[in-house]
């Protein structure tokens, strides 16, 4: 005969724990985590449906960190939250820190036989930068055969004037307002032009002569985000402008947009260019940038030999990207 005082019904039951105990091991808040990275990965795939959710894909290896992290912190016994957001932590410091390494572990091709190596050079300088200095040296020590700079206004003459031996000729724009583009060339320049007043984004072309004839170097810079939906219309006139430019072309700038968005997919897939970067290069202050959002994009025909690498800030917010293709004859 069972007691009344033993029986299972009247042993003391174990006490729920109030929902604030639950959140202290940390469960709570790395499973929001998950779903909060997750939601950020759907939002960014929905850009190729509305435009205006493009915005979201611009941080899409982050929302995979946060995913990623949040997941991994959810599987630890104890620490839950701590654990996640030391992932994080890590996962943001190895990429930015992966743009400045990325070179030493990239296979270098052979220069095919009759082609010539074409070293480029990308960087928004940034309009309030007056290390002047530091960016001549930069572009020194890049030593790339063209550069596209973005946001150099006339204030930076003297940066041209003591690249003018290594750069003997120069494309730029400073008569037209809001336009600061120059492109630098070791090569010649046939003929140059640069567009701002109109609906698509600002823009210089150069067409490069003698061993590169037929090479138009075209520097960019888009409205940035979140203004998606300028983005966009900006660059589907990009794609109608650039089937007017025969020949051989390379389309470089700060495009304001990730390789996952809908900004650098549809310029790639409505023009047939090919984008060679994928390197974080902005923001550039913690020396760990984050957004991939300055890009090359060249012809089919012209193949990477030397993969990108990003150089040093000087003063900018951008990090300058470099890569070297050959050129068929």
């Amino acid at each position: 005969m069972t007691d009344k005082a033993t029986s299972p019904e009247n042993l003391p039951s174990e006490p729920r724990k109030a929902w604030w105990q639950f959140s202290q091991s940390g469960a709570r808040e790395c499973m929001a985590g998950l779903v909060v990275g997750l939601a950020g990965l759907f939002a960014a795939r929905l850009g190729h449906i509305w435009v205006a959710f493009d915005v979201f894909a611009q941080f899409t290896i982050q929302f995979v960190f946060v995913a990623a992290a949040y997941l991994l912190g959810l599987l630890m016994p104890r620490f839950k939250l701590l654990a996640a957001n030391v992932f994080l932590v890590i996962f943001i410091v190895a990429y930015g820190l992966w743009a400045h390494v990325s070179i030493d572990f990239a296979a270098q091709r052979a220069l095919p036989e009759g082609h010539r190596e074409l070293k480029l050079m990308s960087f928004n300088t940034w309009f309030r930068n007056r290390e002047f200095d530091q960016i001549r040296a930069e572009i020194e020590r890049a030593d790339a055969d063209v550069v596209g700079l973005v946001e150099f206004g006339r204030a930076k003459q003297p940066v041209l004037d003591a690249l003018a031996g290594r750069y003997p000729h120069r494309a730029s724009c400073f008569e037209l307002d809001f336009c600061n583009f120059v492109i630098l060339s070791k090569h010649p320049i046939k003929a140059s032009a640069a567009r701002v007043g109109w609906a698509g984004p600002p823009l210089m072309w150069a067409q490069l002569g003698g061993a590169y004839d037929g090479v138009s170097v075209i520097a960019v810079h888009t409205i940035r985000f979140p203004h998606s939906r300028a983005q966009f219309r900006q660059v589907q006139e990009l794609v109608k402008f650039l089937e007017t430019i025969p020949g051989r072309r390379i389309v470089m700038g700060d495009f304001n947009a990730s390789p996952y968005s809908r900004i650098t997919q549809t310029l790639a897939s409505q023009t047939g260019l090919k984008r060679l970067t994928s390197l974080p290069s902005w923001p550039a202050w913690l020396l760990i940038p984050q957004i991939a959002i300055d890009h090359i994009f060249v012809s089919p025909e012209l193949e990477l030999l030397r993969a990108e690498a990003v150089g040093n800030a000087a003063g900018s917010d951008h990090l300058p990207i470099t890569l070297s293709v050959s050129v068929p004859p």
